[in-house]
């Protein structure tokens, strides 16, 4: 009886709470959904000085709204409190999320928004490759995924000491203060253009791509704003706001006063620079133009702030520059006792020395002062002309030459004993051209008193404005515009004589090679052929994909291989390596792979990672860049929603895009324990409505036209 009166309470009790956690519900859906982002200024965002947010995700934050009426608001917080709710997913959106496997496995995240490249700063020191990491002192920023990203792909690089810090800020306080080496981060942490430093870049194998991740209650959100996305990325807005955020973070890091402002308007500024002589890292030329600092700063000017820059380029810079006093010196040289330089210099100065070159066998020169009597060559009007005629007077015969190619004809002629010039000058025609270097050397270098850095008459009305974009155009050369080495080193009359000797010898040597190489080549297709098959034979035994099915995917990217007209040897990799494409299911647990059912999101997100593992498995094989791009990547797809790196478009290897319409139509045909068989026409239907989102349209318009061909294939090695 009692029972039967508490009963309706009971009923009561529940309802009220449903209509309490519906209400709650509700309230929640009206409030603002944080996007959480960490507060340190770069393009991604950044502040004006009104407080204002400005930057890629402000932006991308207010499209996303507009088109779906949502209401994300930007949150900031600092590096340990973003890392605190991430981890344990409390309610929001976070972006800037650098994409990790362990991330993409335990996180809901986006599809990719763009790739961030990982760099090394230090005050005085470049490393080139990973080894040079290995004895140094390196920082990086705790609770962020670049250092596991390092871990995973570079396992043996081991640190001399390794530092873990709270901010960014932190970290140049301790290169500043010579506590470390190198302070590594991604290239977004390094726009902090209040400082000097140089960008190396030793990972160029390494992009993490940057993705935005959701709490769990969000997820319903991901599939709005991945479709997004992809519309961004076909319309090709998100390359324009990309571009324009690091553009407008760059110039919102240039203060004008009133006065600046109105001399811009009203003036042209003007330049003059060396036109026939080098000084490295402010200027030099090559084959392609002039390079360098002072450039990279007159096109900022222009670029960014929109000045009139007239740049006069003139020979014998270094013997007018003390006559003309031009009152903006991109490129001054003084020496170091110079007070008028140090009063006006806006930006580090470069202890400047002479390099004297002689042959190889030639006495190196020890003492500087054994010169005197000998031949030197110098470019016409140079500094180092100047350099000689001060220091050692008529007791050295100084021989001009226009060019640097005319002193190294010079010193092969015998008509003089040394080239004297800056490094940079010679180092530059003589790059790459290892034949030659091998008759020159290095025999000594001049007195370090001098020093070259840009400099600004300090009463100019430009003064601290150019100081601004000599450190932001530092910054914007290294991390924007690495330098290009060129592929065409100019040649010398001696090297070309080195050269046809060894031609001759090649070309008897050649001869000779080219019947083992013939048997090596089918030795290796033999091994590589015994390769694939051993592999295929245990991945059918883990897996329960057919023979047939193997054999048909094959055929059909054959098949779509010679209707593009591509080369016999990519046909025949594509073809062979095919089979290859889900060799990582050897690595995924039988529980999830037999599953006869639908995935859980964690089984799927395991599932994902055979394309990884796959890759691994046959990277130590030498099985060659087409059967590690067909296993690697044939889940991408073309609108960038794939895994597991979130490629787009042709970004995606064309054996990829060509294996996964081959392997989706026949995984449509074939019957399934957890689905029954397509039909062609089904299945053609299905493919169809992929393109531009799961596949290259080109490649359907291909599909379409030979499409009776894959049914043929089908039929005819049918289960």
């Amino acid at each position: 009886m009692n029972l039967r009166r508490r009963k309706p309470r009971i009923v009561l009790f529940f309802a009220f709470i449903a209509l309490l956690w519906g209400f709650s519900f509700a309230s929640r859906a009206e409030e603002p959904v944080p996007v959480w982002f960490y507060n340190a200024n770069n393009f991604e965002v950044w502040r004006t000085p009104q407080g204002e947010l400005r930057g890629f995700y402000p932006t991308l934050v207010a499209a996303i709204n507009q088109k779906y009426g949502t209401r994300l608001e930007m949150r900031p917080l600092s590096g340990s409190e973003i890392g605190q709710r991430f981890a344990s997913d409390s309610h929001g959106v976070y972006a800037g999320v650098l994409r990790t496997e362990k991330r993409a496995r335990s996180k809901i995240l986006s599809a990719r928004l763009f790739d961030n490249e990982v760099v090394a700063a230090s005050l005085s020191m470049t490393a080139t490759n990973v080894d040079q990491l290995s004895h140094a002192r390196v920082i990086f920023r705790k609770d962020d995924a670049t250092l596991e990203s390092v871990q995973q792909r570079y396992p043996e690089l081991k640190f001399r000491s390794l530092r873990l810090v709270a901010t960014s800020d932190d970290a140049f306080r301790l290169l500043s203060e010579h506590q470390a080496d190198f302070y590594i981060n991604d290239a977004s942490e390094m726009e902090n253009t209040q400082r000097y430093y140089l960008i190396s870049r030793p990972f160029p194998e390494l992009r993490i791509p940057v993705v935005l991740a959701f709490s769990p209650d969000l997820l319903p959100l991901r599939d709005k704003i991945n479709a997004f996305i992809g519309e961004w990325y076909r319309s090709g807005e998100m390359n324009k706001a990309l571009e324009n955020s690091r553009r407008d973070y760059l110039l919102s890091r240039i203060v004008l006063t009133g006065t600046e402002r109105e001399w811009i308007a009203n003036n042209t500024l003007q330049v003059t620079l060396p036109k026939n002589e080098n000084f490295a890292p402010l200027i030099w030329k090559d084959g392609q133009g002039y390079h360098g600092t002072a450039i990279d700063m007159v096109n900022d000017m222009r670029d960014l702030l929109g000045m009139r820059v007239n740049v006069s380029f003139v020979d014998n810079y270094a013997a007018m520059l003390p006559t003309r006093r031009w009152p903006v010196r991109l490129v001054d040289i003084v020496e170091r006792s110079d007070a008028a330089h140090a009063d006006g210099r806006i930006g580090p100065d470069i202890a400047w020395h002479n390099v004297y070159y002689n042959r190889i066998g030639k006495p190196f020169l020890w003492d500087e002062e054994s010169i005197r009597s000998q031949r030197v060559g110098v470019l016409e009007g140079s500094f180092s002309a100047g350099y000689l005629q001060r220091r050692f007077g008529n007791d050295v015969i100084i021989v001009t030459r226009p060019s640097v190619e005319g002193l190294i004809n010079a010193i092969e002629d015998n008509k003089i004993d040394f080239i004297l010039g800056d490094l940079s000058s010679l180092e530059s025609t003589l790059r790459g051209n290892e034949l030659f270097r091998g008759v020159l050397k290095v025999a000594g270098i001049t007195r370090s008193e001098f020093i070259i850095g840009p400099w600004v008459q300090p009463d100019h009305p430009l003064f601290h404005l150019l100081t601004q974009i000599h450190r932001l155009s530092e910054f914007r050369t290294q991390l924007e515009r690495p330098p290009e080495r060129s592929v065409f080193p100019e040649l010398t009359k001696n090297t070309l004589k080195i050269i046809s000797v060894i031609l001759l010898i090649a070309a008897l040597f050649s001869i000779g090679m080219l019947f083992m190489m013939r048997r090596h080549i089918r030795q290796n297709r033999i091994v590589n052929r015994n390769i694939v098959q051993a592999l295929e034979k245990v991945n059918r035994a883990h897996d329960d994909e057919t023979g047939s099915h193997i054999q048909r995917v094959s055929k059909y990217c054959g098949l779509m291989g010679r209707e593009l007209g591509l080369s016999r040897s990519m046909i025949r990799d594509i073809e062979h390596f095919a089979s290859l494409h889900d060799v990582g299911k050897i690595a995924v647990p039988e529980r999830i792979l037999r599953k006869q059912g639908s995935l859980t999101v964690e089984e799927f997100s395991e599932m994902k990672l055979h394309t990884i593992k796959g890759w691994r498995i046959i990277q130590g094989l030498s099985l060659g860049a087409v059967a590690e791009n067909i296993i690697h990547f044939h889940h991408e797809k073309w609108d960038g929603s794939g895994y597991p790196e979130g490629l787009r478009g042709e970004q995606i290897p064309l054996e990829a895009r060509i294996l996964a319409i081959a392997d989706v139509y026949d995984a449509l045909r074939q019957k399934r324990v957890y689905k029954p068989g397509f039909s062609h026409e089904e299945a053609c239907e299905i493919i169809f409505k992929g393109a531009g989102k799961h596949f290259d349209p080109q490649l359907i318009a291909l599909f379409r036209q030979h499409h009776l061909k894959f049914r043929m294939i089908f039929d005819s090695l049918s289960d």
